[in-house]
């Protein structure tokens, strides 16, 4: 392949990381996959294979959602907002906490009757809620809960005072 036509393709892959708002980490990228400073010094080979990952995240970053999926995404961040606010909280790396309290029997009500019936647990914590309804559902019993759980503690408080 001359010259010309790796220059061609540099460009395109520079086209591409700027739509992707990934220019400024080129340097990064090249470095750490083939261990250069720049696109100069990579082969045709790598090149393509830069171009095809760029084009898979573009394609990937504008694929359009779903309106259920939109809809999914909004509930489960509403019920984990509550579960917030009651402090069970989840991390990127760590989900234990929101995952055991959905362990709990109360939340079972997802499971089909013969996985309660085999003795069987929601493992899956959040996601083993897979409808926009389960997930109101869920929403609902989540925040009177977190409801009675404030009227407790303000009660609670009140004696305290009182005493």
């Amino acid at each position: 392949m001359n010259e010309e036509q790796l220059k061609q393709k540099r460009q395109r892959y520079h086209q591409l990381l700027i739509a992707l708002g990934w220019e400024r980490y080129k340097e990064v990228i090249v470095s750490s996959r083939f261990n250069v400073k720049s696109t100069i010094d990579l082969t045709e080979q790598q090149m393509d294979e830069l171009i095809e990952d760029a084009k898979h995240h573009l394609y990937r970053q504008n694929r359009p959602v779903s309106a259920d999926a939109k809809q999914l995404r909004t509930w489960r961040n509403r019920c984990l907002l509550v579960l917030a606010q009651r402090d069970i909280k989840a991390t990127p790396k760590d989900w234990s906490a929101v995952n055991n309290e959905l362990a709990k029997k109360q939340y079972q009500w997802i499971m089909s009757p013969a996985e309660l019936e085999k003795g069987h647990i929601n493992q899956k914590g959040l996601y083993a809620f897979t409808t926009v309804d389960d997930l109101k559902k869920l929403f609902n019993q989540l925040s009177a809960i977190r409801d009675n759980e404030l009227i407790r503690a303000k009660r609670e408080q009140e004696m305290a005072f009182k005493n």
